[in-house]
């Protein structure tokens, strides 16, 4: 595994590219392996929850850790997906031409940089993860968001008490994206964001730009090539408009707010 971690290199096959990785999950992981990995209880004495199998010995009372059991699940609800939607679910874990990505929080790194590849690799046939961008974390108002305190922003409370606003939180959340460090959630900072960056700045941007449509093009976009390369207002050249990674929106969301505040800048 330190292998596969340090060069992206497994059985003769290159799996990943660790400079695409980042350096927080890649020094996490380093840390658990030169400290020397620990056994790791797999059950828990619990009433609830998924029975260990009944033909191994002591199982009784025994329920699979949710660490264990999660993965089972994550393969087992792609099969049923499949089945429902008639499709084939080896595709999308054991097609080599599939990326498997994991997306977390930084309480997860371990188990999905180390051990869950180590199940995935023991097991045989099954792609590893090509990165996991894990996360660190995000605070609400200064406090740790907790669901079990009740301090958190409730997706159905939000959409009552603003309705038809999703767009807007699901922009101030990728904004404040905690990708290298902990983030700050504010409900001041979200209404900066949504009047000063949406509204002033986006908005008042697109406007300008249907004006001067109807005004010189009798208000139909003019055909153009979609693979044309964009050249940004620094004069460097931008992929195509439609050419964006979902690992790539904080930057792209940063970079957007520093592109249009320029462009309205230059169509006073």
């Amino acid at each position: 595994m330190r292998h596969w971690i340090n060069t992206g290199e497994l059985d003769g096959e290159q799996l990943h590219d660790p400079d695409q990785w980042k350096n927080h999950v890649l020094g996490q992981c380093k840390s658990w392996l030169d400290g020397g990995l620990q056994p790791r209880a797999m059950t828990r004495d619990l009433d609830w929850g998924v029975d260990v199998p009944h033909h191994i010995k002591g199982h009784e009372g025994k329920k699979l850790y949710v660490w264990m059991d999660a993965p089972i699940g994550y393969v087992s609800a792609t099969r049923q997906w499949a089945i429902d939607h008639k499709k084939n679910w080896k595709k999308y874990w054991q097609d080599k031409e599939s990326a498997l990505i994991h997306f977390i929080g930084k309480d997860n790194i371990v188990f999905h940089c180390l051990i869950f590849p180590a199940i995935l690799h023991a097991h045989g046939d099954y792609n590893l993860p090509i990165n996991v961008p894990a996360n660190q974390f995000m605070n609400l108002e200064g406090r740790k968001i907790s669901t079990s305190r009740n301090w958190a922003v409730w997706v159905h409370e939000y959409l009552d008490e603003f309705p038809d606003r999703q767009d807007e939180l699901r922009y101030a959340m990728i904004k404040n994206m905690p990708e290298q460090k902990d983030s700050e959630f504010t409900w001041k900072s979200y209404q900066d964001a949504n009047n000063n960056e949406l509204v002033n700045n986006l908005a008042n941007f697109v406007n300008r730009v249907v004006v001067l449509t109807n005004k010189y093009y009798d208000g139909k976009v003019p055909a153009f090539d979609e693979d044309t390369e964009i050249i940004s207002p620094e004069d460097k050249y931008d992929a195509s408009y439609h050419d964006s990674e979902l690992l790539r929106l904080f930057d792209d969301i940063h970079e957007m707010c520093d592109y249009v505040s320029h462009l309205t800048s230059g169509l006073h």
